[in-house]
């Protein structure tokens, strides 16, 4: 398989169980992303918070022998664990992510305004020294200025921004179950099925087929969005 494809699924190939186990809770969810984000921004919030659980969180979680042995007695249970465990990771999720966002909003900012007002002074050093202040500080405004600016951009916007994350999040997530169930329960032939098994060796077919169901998520749901955002 080309050394391209696989560098893209290696990431989502250490998630692949878990997904799998949870397909009939993740699935619906995945829908609401796609397709009904705008009636419900801080609900989006919660639910990339709830996948980022089982898609990152839990799998790391297992990792750890204590964790992974505890939850091996429950095993009966673990879907509910998992469950539980992913609910108060979204609620966390929810209640920093704004904040997080207007934060990394501001450093993005800063650090354009600071590499600017460092160019100003490397470029126009001679007029420069003619400012009431220090020219010295003039990275630091830029650092301020710009940084606020870039925040206050992300808060005013923040619900169109949290939208569009969450269709592309969506569109991930629904392409690789559609071809999943397609190959499973439907019987679709698709390049060897390796998606059923693991996504390490999944075939050309399979990869581009991801690829075109990811687009046409996508641009339904953004289509979705905006017809929303119209009425």
């Amino acid at each position: 398989m080309d050394q391209n494809i696989q560098e893209f699924t290696s990431f989502i190939y250490n998630y692949y169980d878990t997904l799998i186990a949870s397909i009939w809770i993740l699935l619906p969810l995945a829908f609401f992303l796609n397709f009904l984000t705008r009636f419900s921004s801080k609900v989006s919030i919660f639910l990339i918070g709830f996948y980022g659980s089982y898609s990152l969180l839990i799998p790391y979680l297992l990792k750890i022998e204590q964790v992974n042995n505890l939850i091996q007695e429950y095993a009966d249970f673990k879907v509910f664990i998992f469950f539980i465990i992913s609910f108060i990771f979204g609620m966390i999720f929810y209640s920093i992510v704004k904040i997080a966002m207007s934060l990394g909003g501001f450093i993005l900012g800063g650090l354009l305004g600071y590499n600017l007002g460092n160019f100003l002074i490397s470029s126009n050093y001679e007029y420069l020294e003619q400012l009431p202040f220090d020219q010295e500080v003039l990275p630091w405004i830029g650092f301020i200025v710009i940084g606020a600016i870039l925040a206050l951009v992300i808060s005013k916007n923040y619900n169109k921004i949290i939208s569009g994350i969450s269709i592309l999040f969506g569109s991930v997530l629904l392409s690789f179950y559609t071809i999943y169930i397609l190959e499973k329960f439907v019987g679709l032939e698709l390049g060897g099925n390796q998606l059923l098994n693991e996504l390490k060796n999944i075939s050309d077919v399979e990869f581009y087929s991801l690829i075109i169901g990811f687009i046409i998520y996508a641009g339904l749901g953004f289509y979705a969005l905006r017809k929303t955002n119209k009425e």
